[in-house]
């Protein structure tokens, strides 16, 4: 369908806006950008389509083919309509949710060129317009909070990537923890920077560099690879076996079978640290990135830790203290903001995350029939996180903790 639609039909005006909504859906991002700048000229104060149009050209740039053109001036462009949806309405949340992924990619193609100080300026810039409120940097600073030193993070998702780099290298907060994009270890400058980064903690690895630039899918077949467990270790936490055995299977499967770069790089990241730092992963991982390795998480409340065993139906496979931690610390003293500056993309994710919590802690208490802390616990869901923001999910995890 092309955009010289003539502007009546039947007698009907065309709804441009509802056919950019249609294409966007066909996953068409040229046309549905067409759409929308036809929908623009007879609707310049619709700040939704300045939305949309910022939403749909950020697709375009980074979720299609390669772009033919692209350069920071493109971004500008996804910037500025953006921006003009803010003029036009200041609380418009997920507007300032796309403008920080903006900024976040930018960082990003920062990163690529060792531009530190551009790097930063991009967080600075999504801060100052309101992409990180108060609610996200208290969630940023727990999750990292729950990472012991040195450790190793890794994220998923643009949210949780972007408030922990914006809180390490704008607040110096944590700049401790290697946090790293598990779904981008298929870019190999990001690899190498993460082996010899001067921004963050190094990550060690293995394998050399012509090793990094050259990656590529690799033929494989279901391998279990044994992982040498430390002396401390074994000792820590009494265990009859000196190994951890990980079975991995390939995740890119045709004619024939290979293993990713991501599941490569991963691998290779858990074996060279051989337990030197501890690891972990955030709560909403795609287990298949993890590729069999979340059989040996133990659950801490907005991340999981890396084990030296599976955790499944042991004392480990949820950590009572971080849980507890979490929840009974007066920890949520921003979280009510999100009335005021929501950012419906992804504040789901962060009442998820204290609800996963809770409901956790309250079925411990439960099976140890700790009656007082679980009604302590329900007091405090009802006063501190079940504030009206998405009343039917706030109810339904609120029915689960006293069920």
């Amino acid at each position: 369908m092309s955009v010289l639609i003539i502007s009546k039909l039947f007698g009907q005006t065309v709804n441009y806006k509802q056919l950019g909504f249609d294409a966007f859906d066909k996953k068409n991002y040229p046309l549905a950008i067409s759409f929308m700048q036809k929908a623009l000229e007879t609707n310049p104060n619709d700040n939704e389509i300045y939305y949309y149009l910022g939403y749909y050209i950020h697709y375009n740039a980074y979720d299609s083919r390669p772009l033919k053109g692209y350069d920071l001036n493109y971004s500008d462009t996804v910037l500025y309509y953006f921006s003009k949806a803010l003029e036009l309405d200041p609380n418009y949340g997920d507007a300032k949710y796309f403008y920080t992924a903006e900024c976040g990619a930018n960082a990003f193609y920062s990163l690529q060129l060792k531009d530190y100080e551009n790097f930063k300026s991009y967080y600075k810039k999504a801060f100052n317009i309101g992409g990180f409120p108060k609610w996200s940097i208290e969630y940023g600073k727990l999750l990292l909070s729950q990472v012991e030193k040195n450790g190793i993070l890794f994220t998923h998702g643009d949210f949780q990537l972007n408030i922990c780099w914006y809180l390490q290298f704008c607040e110096n907060y944590r700049t401790d923890i290697s946090v790293i994009p598990l779904a981008i270890l298929n870019r190999p400058f990001f690899v190498k920077e993460i082996k010899n980064s001067e921004l963050f903690a190094p990550v060690k690895l293995g394998i050399s560099n012509d090793e990094i630039f050259n990656m590529h899918p690799y033929k494989w077949k279901e391998t279990t690879i044994e992982i040498p467990i430390t002396k401390d270790l074994i000792d820590d936490y009494k265990l009859d076996s000196n190994s951890i055995f990980w079975t991995v299977s390939p995740d890119l499967k045709g004619i024939r079978d290979y293993l990713s770069c991501e599941r490569a790089f991963l691998l290779e990241i858990v074996e060279s640290n051989n337990w030197e730092r501890p690891i972990y992963w955030t709560l909403g991982m795609d287990n298949r990135y993890l590729g069999g390795l979340e059989n040996f998480g133990s659950y801490k409340g907005l991340i999981y830790q890396l084990m030296p065993f599976e955790t499944s139906g042991t004392e480990y496979e949820s950590n009572i203290n971080s849980l507890q931690l979490l929840i009974e610390n007066n920890n949520f003293k921003d979280y009510k903001t999100i009335i005021e500056t929501n950012q419906p993309r992804i504040s789901g994710i962060v009442l998820y995350a204290y609800s996963k919590s809770a409901i956790h802690l309250a079925d411990y208490y439960k099976e140890k029939n700790q009656t007082k802390k679980l009604m302590d616990l329900i007091k405090f869901y009802e006063t501190t996180i079940k504030i009206g923001v998405y009343p039917d999910y706030e109810e339904g995890y609120l029915k689960r903790i006293k069920e």
